[in-house]
């Protein structure tokens, strides 16, 4: 089992510590990169809009992309479910 680490990560201008896992912390520092250049994107969006409110527009946008991307794997797995059926179909005929 992975030690538990600290890593601190700036967004929105403020700082936040977060423990997390040493194989873990790559992944969390560049998704703390992702997320605060998503905010830079939004803040040229909206360049009054205060952070609170800027952080739920960006979650809200986030989630349209999980909802969409989580949508696109649904008809992954159904067209890889109709390919294996073809597959066995063709197999049982030759």
């Amino acid at each position: 089992m992975s030690e538990t680490v600290t890593v601190e990560l700036r967004l929105l201008d403020q700082f936040f510590k977060f423990a997390t896992t040493e194989d873990k912390r790559e992944d969390l520092e560049r998704a703390g990169e992702l997320l605060n250049e998503k905010f830079r994107e939004a803040r040229a969006k909206a360049p009054r809009v205060e952070n609170p409110k800027l952080a739920v527009l960006v979650a809200l946008e986030l989630m349209q992309e999980v909802l969409t991307l989580n949508k696109s794997v649904q008809e992954y797995e159904q067209c890889e479910r109709l390919l294996r059926e073809i597959l066995q179909d063709v197999e049982e005929v030759i």
